[in-house]
């Protein structure tokens, strides 16, 4: 007999088939509705009493339509959003950290409308150590036969979320509660899945290390210390993901909708248990599917009113401020960058900024008028902006790690390292500074890299302390960068990026620096 999981996860709240580049374009091939048509194809082929829908998190936030829905006190586009996933008919579900940028409020209410169980093992009550929210386990039946889910997420959410989204509760680590939960439950199931909004921190196959081991991503010890996992269902780094490994099934499937992952059990009961014959695990691309009109028909209204809203002008620029593409912003650095730093340091009162190019289609302002669609597509996070004390030592080793990021090839072209690259892209991690002046010189080996360090055309003192403005991310320690710490923020904006932009472009007269201020050779 055949059992069958079918996962999702970060879809980020892209509902529809666009990225909101273009207000005229529903042809893209992502989007929970594309998810929704492939997942029912599925159960009718398959019959709806062998299939299992899961999800590992990362709905609330990331697209403009969720950043719309999140404007709304009422709560009511956030109903009209829960509904569109209502509709998959989720049989078990987990929290993503990106579920945590608009508070629990907004949270709770969502979790409240969702018709799906939230499983969750790792986010506990600070008081009781009890499930914060959801449950502990689900138990399904599916032709006599009992699966078990657990749910988990990355425990690093404290170092991304400023302390009110996150008050009162207690994030631990995903391989304890596995590894003391799994062996519970498996004696009651017949079959356990895991959902895990998390990744592998060393690949799966070979076992080397792919990132620090540093908590966030702990899918590989799992995976090799907790034997009693039979299907792994995994998110967060937004990889493609499909293998079998150690007798265990592992699924990952992308970003915004553009897969369902599909894990296919072949099994016999018999008087001693089950026995599996064979684990199978695939990627349904869904840019095969069309739109699901029931989630079509939820949204519409909602999304059309976020369109119009994404299209109001904020601001008139003396000038454009573009960025001509996000590798050479990163590596000469581009009119928008030096704009956004300029603005971080209005508000902080900093001495120094630091930012990444936080998308592959960031393209800056093109034209004198500035919309909202502009600034989102430019910044499309939930990030709060930090101001940060540092000394020139600090600072320093801040500066060449990020020179770690880049190598130069046999032609003497300046490349990003794979690591960065794949398996999952990771360049938003990859800061510039302003009005810092620097040279790096690739030539050289890794902590002796930045050979030209001043600041208004002063060297950069190892005791001297500097305040530096930084996103809530990073100063959290997002990144695997050293020297940042939660002990070092000063202050913390309540304020998104929409926000400030809006306030600094009105604010006067904005002159656009477009000096270059720092070299890689």
């Amino acid at each position: 007999m055949k059992l069958v999981f079918l996962h999702t996860s970060d879809t980020h709240g892209f509902l529809l088939p666009t990225d909101y580049q273009d207000k005229h374009d529903y042809e893209a091939p992502i989007s929970l509705s594309r998810v929704s048509t492939a997942i029912k194809a599925q159960r009718e082929k398959w019959g709806a009493d062998k299939v299992v829908v899961t999800d590992a998190g990362d709905c609330l936030q990331g697209s403009p339509l969720a950043s719309f829905c999140h404007k709304d006190e009422s709560y009511e586009r956030l109903d009209n959003f829960t509904a569109a996933y209502n509709e998959i008919g989720y049989d078990g579900r987990c929290l993503g950290n990106h579920d945590f940028n608009f508070g629990q409020d907004y949270l709770k209410h969502y979790i409240k409308k969702n018709t799906a169980s939230f499983v969750n093992d790792n986010i506990l009550d600070e008081k009781t150590d009890n499930p914060a929210f959801g449950q502990e386990y689900k138990i399904i039946e599916r032709q006599d036969i009992k699966i078990g889910l657990l749910g988990i997420t990355t425990q690093y959410v404290p170092h991304w979320e400023p302390e009110e989204h996150i008050r009162g509760l207690k994030f631990v680590s995903a391989f304890d509660q596995i590894k003391k939960l799994a062996p519970k439950l498996k004696k009651d199931v017949d079959i356990l899945a895991v959902m895990y909004h998390g990744g592998f921190e060393s690949d799966p196959v070979t076992g080397v290390a792919t990132e620090p081991h540093n908590g966030e991503n702990e899918g590989y010890k799992i995976l090799k210390e907790i034997p009693e996992v039979d299907v792994f269902l995994t998110g967060h780094q937004h990889r493609r993901l499909n293998l079998v490994v150690d007798n265990t099934a592992i699924v990952q499937p992308g970003y915004r909708g553009e897969c369902v992952a599909q894990v296919v059990i072949d099994l016999d009961k018999t008087s001693d248990g089950i026995k599996i014959n064979s684990l199978e695990t695939s990627l349904i691309e869904t840019k095969d599917y069309e739109p699901d009109p029931a989630i079509v028909k939820d949204i519409t209204d909602v999304d059309r009113q976020a369109q119009a809203w994404l299209d109001q002008p904020i601001a008139h620029l003396s000038e454009p401020a573009p960025i001509k593409s996000a590798f050479e912003g990163r590596t000469k650095g581009a009119p928008f960058i030096n704009l956004l730093q300029q603005m971080q340091i209005y508000f902080t009162g900093a001495d120094i900024s630091a930012t990444a190019v936080m998308s592959e289609k960031a393209r800056g302002f093109t034209n004198q008028t500035v919309t909202l669609r502009e600034v989102i597509l430019n910044y499309p996070y939930a990030n709060q902006l930090c101001k940060v004390r540092l000394t020139g030592k600090e600072l320093k080793e801040i500066l060449e790690h990020t020179a770690t990021f880049l190598e130069k090839d046999n032609e003497g072209n300046i490349n990003f390292i794979d690591r960065y690259i794949k398996p999952k892209p990771q360049l938003y991690h990859f800061d510039v500074f302003y009005p810092l002046r620097y040279e790096v010189d690739l030539s050289k080996p890794h902590g002796h890299r930045v050979v030209e360090l001043t600041l208004h055309g002063k060297p950069i003192e190892d005791e001297h302390i500097y305040h530096l403005a930084v996103n809530n991310y990073r100063a959290m320690g997002g990144g695997f960068y050293p020297a940042y710490s939660m002990d070092k923020i000063e202050m913390m904006l309540d304020k998104d990026y929409v926000q400030m932009f809006t306030e600094y472009l009105t604010s006067g007269e904005v002159k656009v620096d477009t000096k270059q201020y720092y070299k890689f050779y």
